[in-house]
């Protein structure tokens, strides 16, 4: 099984939102993350399918490219047991949220948009077996969820935005370091 799929899909998903117009949108984000929503199912079944034949690995379906040869910064992923829940979670509540925001008409281009490339930061976060991965992906999810609550939020919403990106981005510092 190809994990890069699970990054590809929503990206390719993104752009197409960005480049329609009208009611398409809301079609497009949902045919996207049906399209996630199965590749997650068929990747459960694969990964079930893995194990039940007594492999031996801790992860599966790896792939591992070098982006920095110098600094040892590769883009190592694979999967899990808890990361193909996460996965799962991920694809059940982009395509739940699609439907749920089905009726929105205040930027509708904007929040699908962030909706989709948000899944694709959690995806990436999700399935990476290297530091420098992890956290980029981290801080990929960390915009859309600013502009998400920010400008979708409901009470204290630039409060709340603003909490959120400084407890994340702290709490990454913390951890890397």
């Amino acid at each position: 099984m190809n994990l890069s799929l699970l990054l590809i899909i929503p990206f390719i998903t993104a752009l197409f939102i960005l480049a329609v117009k009208g009611k398409a949108i809301r079609e497009f984000a949902l045919a996207g993350s049906s399209v996630q929503l199965l590749y997650s199912c068929i990747l459960l079944y694969k990964y079930n399918l893995e194990r039940l034949a007594n492999s031996n690995e801790t992860f599966l379906f790896q792939t591992k490219l070098s982006w920095f040869k110098t600094f040892h910064i590769d883009f190592h992923i694979g999967v899990d047991g808890i990361s193909m829940a996460m996965i799962m979670l991920t694809s059940i509540v982009v395509f739940s949220g699609v439907l749920v925001s089905w009726k929105m008409k205040v930027m509708k281009k904007e929040f699908f948009f962030l909706l989709i490339l948000l899944s694709a930061g959690a995806y990436g976060f999700f399935i990476s077996l290297d530091l420098f991965s992890m956290f980029f992906f981290l801080e990929v999810a960390v915009i859309p969820k600013y502009l998400l609550i920010g400008i979708w939020g409901s009470g204290k919403k630039e409060y709340s935005a603003n909490k959120l990106v400084l407890m994340l981005m702290g709490g990454s510092a913390l951890v890397l370091v």
